[in-house]
């Protein structure tokens, strides 16, 4: 009897296993797929970026940006595109060691006269955060790399030419400079705003000239180095020959007044010698011993030692 029954119960679980295993697989393959939707739902906007979401089926843009952090969206309806608010840096130099273009990158140029220069440059920008909706619209949605591309490569390498063509060489390379790169920066700024961004800075790093126009330079600042130290030179013995000068005046003016000091002394001393003064202190001198010989005019001189010989 037992037998019987295991053996029924083996045929039963025989018959209903291949269903039962259909049905472990189907929920099985339903988690995985909620699992996946559920991952790619998530979407993590990173620091220093904000997310713009997009409805594929309205073909409209969220309003606002979404700051740093998890995002949950559809994503059979919607997308994330992300845009850094944070300074950004580009580059085009002559030695392209950290711009994004391989070989010379430098902006070409030409002065006042007709001469070729290159510059390097450095821009420093960031996507005007309020406004990131506006500029994921205009430009469909496209990334950072392209309208970066397109808005500060382009503008940079076509504004910075109609600036400096207004100058000489020698004025780029030394004096009107710093008035010329403001100029830049006004022009622009003007340009990125336009268009959703934030000029931070702009600045040439180095201006690479012709060969000649090079030696001349070189040789003009070695001039005006040496014009300068001889000036400097002069303006230390000029300093010199004034500390001399002063020194003099002040041994001279100090002699005079101890001379005139000595003189007005002595006036004083010659007014207060009167004949009375003289004799008391001829007196208050005199030691009570009478002089040994003694004489004036005719009178024969006499030695009193001799006279008193003999004497008691």
């Amino acid at each position: 009897m037992v037998k019987r029954q295991a053996l029924e119960a083996t045929k039963f679980m025989s018959l209903k296993w291949p269903a039962l295993s259909a049905s472990i697989l189907i929920f099985a393959g339903v988690a995985v797929v909620g699992l996946g939707g559920l991952v790619s739902a998530w979407k993590t906007i990173e620091p220093g970026y904000v997310g713009i979401v997009f409805d594929k089926i309205s073909h409209r843009v969220t309003t606002g940006a979404l700051e740093p952090g998890w995002a949950l969206i559809n994503p059979l309806s919607e997308s994330i595109q992300e845009y850094p608010v944070t300074i950004q840096t580009y580059s085009m130099v002559q030695k392209n060691t950290e711009g994004k273009v391989e070989g010379d990158d430098s902006i070409k140029v030409q002065s006042s006269e007709g001469q070729q220069l290159n510059l390097d440059v450095v821009i420093q920008y960031s996507v005007n955060r309020n406004e990131a909706n506006l500029l994921y619209q205009e430009w469909g949605g496209a990334p950072i790399e392209t309208i970066e591309d397109r808005v500060v490569r382009q503008y940079t390498r076509s504004q910075v030419p109609l600036v400096v063509s207004q100058y000489g060489w020698e004025a780029i390379t030394t004096r009107e400079r710093q008035m010329i790169v403001n100029l830049i920066v006004a022009r622009l700024g003007a340009e990125f705003q336009k268009r959703h961004l934030n000029l931070v800075s702009f600045g040439v790093r180095e201006v690479h000239l012709p060969q000649a126009l090079q030696d001349a330079l070189d040789s003009k600042i070695k001039a005006q180095q040496r014009a300068e130290q001889q000036n400097y030179a002069l303006k230390q013995a000029q300093i010199q020959a004034q500390q001399a000068k002063v020194e003099a005046q002040g041994e001279a003016s100090a002699i005079t007044v101890k001379a005139q000091a000595q003189a007005q002394a002595n006036q004083l001393l010659s007014r207060s010698l009167t004949p009375e003064l003289i004799h008391s202190q001829q007196v208050q001198k005199w030691n009570g011993e009478l002089p040994m010989v003694t004489g004036s005019g005719g009178t024969p001189l006499l030695d009193l030692r001799e006279s008193g010989k003999g004497k008691p």
